[in-house]
């Protein structure tokens, strides 16, 4: 079977989309990546591509070709001769079965020993040593919805683990374009916000275990306060839905409309509403006093 007959069946984004700045850490090729969706019709030349980001940057150098390449780290790209010219072009197909993310991203070895240094050398989901069995550094979000090769984006997880892991997040790659928007959001109730935005734009239902995933709460955090939260402090009508399927409850969340994010951001808001209800308290309390 051919990589475009296995590739992943997810529709492509348009050129303009958020979503393909989340997946390129470096601008050219996240301009190549765009360049190549526009000319999906009429594939490009390397010589127009170079061309074209000597326009958009105001140089090329010997890196440029190499961006255009970059791209096959998350789509299918195909080169072949051209008919009646017999010029190379490149054409994406689509997205890639097997994304950087699984193909193994590339690690230095300086960054590998500042995460076994700063994070421990056990697994972090069962505290698995060295000693248990081989450790493998992951990136806790993968790079195809955006993860970065950084330490606050790496931990060690053994090989159970690690396989586990990526078996559960390739089920989710239908959604990988959404949530690769909503993970990049600067705190939990944004990046709950998106994703229930992006599913609602989609005519579709948020399944609880993607807005826990996008939350990335921490200690004490809670993804379904921070819901509550965007209920009632920010004005959004979001509704529950509890459903049976194979014998397993499944619970989803509907958004039917939502408020522009506050100037001050959502953090701030929230906190203001906290400090009103408290103040409100404790005024009732001294009133029940007298």
């Amino acid at each position: 079977m051919t990589e475009r007959e296995n590739s992943d069946a997810r529709p492509l984004p348009e050129p303009a989309s958020e979503v393909i700045g989340t997946l390129f850490a470096n601008r050219e090729a996240e301009e190549a990546c765009r360049f190549l969706l526009e000319r999906r019709l009429n594939p490009p030349t390397m010589a127009e591509w170079v061309a074209h980001s000597q326009r958009v940057f105001g140089k090329a150098n010997v890196q440029t070709q190499r961006r255009l390449r970059e791209v096959r780290d998350h789509f299918i790209v195909t080169s072949y001769r051209r008919q009646g010219d017999g010029e190379w072009v490149y054409k994406l197909d689509g997205w890639s079965s097997t994304p950087v993310t699984d193909k193994g991203a590339r690690i230095s070895p300086k960054l590998q020993a500042e995460v076994y240094t700063v994070k421990g050398r056990f697994c972090a989901m069962c505290g698995a040593g060295p000693e248990d069995g081989k450790l493998q550094i992951d990136h806790i979000i993968p790079r195809s919805w955006g993860g970065k090769n950084e330490l606050a984006n790496l931990e060690p997880l053994c090989q159970l683990h690690n396989n586990g892991k990526k078996a559960f997040f390739a089920s989710l790659n239908p959604y990988g374009d959404v949530l690769a928007a909503a993970l990049n959001g600067p705190n939990p109730w944004e990046r709950i916000g998106e994703l229930l935005k992006a599913f609602a734009e989609r005519d579709e239902q948020t399944p609880v275990e993607l807005i826990e995933l996008v939350a990335k709460d921490t200690h004490k955090g809670d993804p379904l306060k921070r819901l509550r939260e965007l209920r009632f402090v920010l004005g959004w009508d979001i509704v529950s839905h509890r459903f049976k399927e194979a014998g397993i409850t499944q619970v989803t969340y509907e958004l039917r409309s939502w408020q522009p994010w506050p100037p001050e951001g959502a953090p701030e808001a929230v906190k203001a509403y906290e400090r009103k209800r408290k103040s409100r308290k404790a005024a009732q309390n001294e009133g029940g006093d007298e």
